[in-house]
């Protein structure tokens, strides 16, 4: 057995960059080229082994960060080591040939040495929006809807299996003694089952919040690893070693076990059931939230104190929406109210949207007040009487020079955004009004969050704590975890299409045609696409159909409708197609953007029915 040393020095070589002549980077490069398995005619040459180079360094990095994990060594090493190994995996079966024997078993290692490298959501991912048709073991598609957190779809799916009267233990000594199962198989179908027998139990821990269901857990996968190793099959060896350390890592980061047990002081009798209740309305959702982020855990362990003001400094989609949920609901178990000051109307809406989401079936009740300053009708009742309300800065600003009464019996105020505390004028009235609030007779028993993506560092950090604070000691949660990877890429237009570039290193992975010239058509006396704003959407379009999210940032306000317009006049001229095909999904959105738009808004002028095809695309 290696030692931690051997093991951490072993890691650090083999994770270095440029390892083995750069397989990692050819791998990827590789697999951004290929277009169903085919490279393209002028793609540069490839080692006829870097197939086998791939799964070796992958097996490899994976075995030696799993050996590192148990023995407890460098997390750091262990987190590189797994994530390198999912680069590999993933660059064998990302635009692989549909015909590849080992693609689902591939696909399935990289998503859950993602996972265990911290990388949740590339891991979900990979099997996000996949064809059903990738040859996976039954094991390995329990395993995926855990990654994917469909729990509902891992409970009928286990259910099925496990009540099939052909995999009963019965029913495979029959067919033994019968010479009608080759051993082989008998083998692989019960091991099969105990890890759908171990991901039922797992799911109805994650329910009910039972560790002793989680050691029911450990056993059986323990009990399959040595049968598996015993029979020496590989493949399924590998899929439960796996699941082994996932779900004690998922278990570890689990709700039930990292929001705290004890309530917070003034909230002994409601706690115990709005706990219950938060982990319960999570873990039903169509994609359960069961776990927190390694960015959510500071900040969960001091939610509990009420007197404890926080100043949370996470990146973007780390989950501060989550640490406000927190904070939130240890002040509603002790009958206080929550106040969330957004300085953005549309965050507004969305941070409303969230709570209302959250908090509406615990029984509490949401309201938002945006817009300009001023008390429109309703408004100073929502303020007064409901649970939790969404203002933007103006807003409460107004409706407490009015009425300073109002938030008297609120015990939270969670300032979003506090990056927008600052010098221009708008930022100065939130500067201003967070002053009034801090300056209140009664701030001292009323508890502030401060919530940002982009505070500063350093001693302007400590001075912003020590404000929200009251110089009180204490310091920011920070974090730059997130995740995912963020990764720059560059798009240069050359006269036989754009230079797609995934690194800005003039040797790094790239596709030489990402977006290809389409000859005019339709009236149109140039070829598509003609200038930068047309590039930005073709290359939006390719992305979008990979399956993957994007989102055109744009500087000014007016460009985006400058933008959607572009697209109606692509969409027309059937240089774009259509990305939807939801019809009710369509007709909602066509609703509220007449409302909140107006009709001739060119994100609604698409509906009308010369161009069915533009709702599609530009909704």
């Amino acid at each position: 057995m290696e030692t931690i040393d051997e093991l951490e020095r072993f890691l650090a070589a083999t994770t270095r960059e440029g390892v083995r002549g750069r397989l990692l980077a050819r791998g990827e490069a590789r697999a951004i080229m290929r277009d169903a398995g085919r490279l393209p005619e002028d793609a540069p040459p490839f080692a006829a082994t870097i197939d086998t180079d791939l799964a070796e360094y992958g097996f490899s990095v994976l075995r030696g960060a799993l050996a590192l994990r148990e023995a407890e060594g460098s997390p750091l090493l262990v987190s590189t080591g797994f994530e390198r190994a999912a680069n590999a995996f993933e660059s064998l079966v990302r635009n692989a040939p549909l015909d590849a024997v080992d693609r689902g078993f591939f696909r399935t290692i990289a998503g859950a040495a993602y996972h265990l490298a911290e990388y949740s959501a590339i891991a979900y991912a990979l099997f996000s929006g996949r064809p059903p048709n990738e040859n996976y073991a039954v094991c390995e598609r329990a395993l995926i809807l855990l990654i994917l957190r469909d729990l509902s779809g891992l409970r009928e799916y286990t259910r099925a299996w496990l009540l099939d009267p052909n995999n009963t233990d019965q029913r495979v000594a029959e067919q033994l003694g019968e010479n009608e199962l080759d051993p082989d198989d008998a083998i692989g179908l019960i091991l099969n089952t105990a890890v759908c027998r171990a991901l039922a139990h797992y799911d109805f821990a994650l329910q009910t919040g039972d560790p002793a269901l989680v050691a029911n857990v450990t056993g059986l996968l323990t009990a399959a690893l040595r049968l598996a190793a015993d029979a020496g099959t590989v493949s399924l060896w590998w899929i439960i070693r796996l699941s082994l350390h996932l779900l004690g890592d998922l278990w570890d980061h689990s709700l039930h076990t990292r929001i705290p047990d004890i309530p917070p002081s003034g909230g002994e009798e409601r706690y115990s059931k709005l706990r219950s209740l938060f982990l319960a309305t999570l873990y039903a959702r169509r994609i359960a939230e069961v776990e927190l982020w390694p960015s959510q855990l500071e900040a969960a362990r001091r939610s509990v104190d009420l007197a404890d003001d926080l100043v949370v400094a996470l990146p973007t989609s780390a989950g501060k929406t989550r640490v406000a949920e927190l904070a939130a609901l240890m002040t509603l178990a002790t009958a206080r109210r929550v106040l969330l000051v957004t300085p953005l109307r549309a965050l507004s809406a969305q941070t409303e949207r969230s709570f209302r989401r959250t908090f509406a079936p615990l029984g509490y009740s949401v309201s938002s007040l945006y817009g300009a300053s001023g008390m429109a009708a309703g408004d100073e009742d929502a303020l007064r009487s409901k649970e939790i309300v969404i203002a933007t800065p103006e807003k409460l600003d107004f409706a407490l020079r009015t009425d300073p009464t109002l938030i008297d019996d609120v015990g939270l105020i969670v300032l979003d955004e506090g990056h927008l505390i600052g010098p221009s004028e708008r930022e100065i009235r939130y500067e201003i009004l967070v002053q009034r609030l801090l300056r209140r007779a009664d701030a001292p028993i009323r508890r502030i969050v401060c919530l940002s993506a982009i505070l500063p560092e350093g001693q302007a950090l400590d001075d912003l704590t020590g404000w929200i604070r009251n110089d009180a000691e204490g310091l920011p949660v920070q974090s730059q975890w997130r995740p995912t990877r963020q990764r720059f890429g560059l798009l240069r237009w050359r006269p036989t299409g754009a230079h797609m570039s995934l690194s800005l290193e003039d040797d790094g992975p790239f596709i030489s045609r990402f977006i290809q010239p389409v000859a005019p058509k339709k009236g149109k006396r140039k070829a598509f696409p003609k200038d930068n704003k047309e590039l930005t959407l073709a290359a939006a379009w390719r992305f979008a159909s990979e399956q993957k999210r994007t989102l055109i940032f744009c500087t000014q306000r007016n460009h985006v409708e400058a933008y959607a317009r572009t697209i109606i006049e692509l969409v027309h001229r059937e240089f774009l197609s259509s990305l939807l095909d939801d019809e009710a999904s369509i007709s909602r959105a066509l609703e509220i953007g007449r409302e909140w738009l107006g009709e001739d808004h060119p994100a609604v002028t698409g509906a009308k029915p010369r161009a069915v095809k533009l709702v599609r695309c530009a909704v």
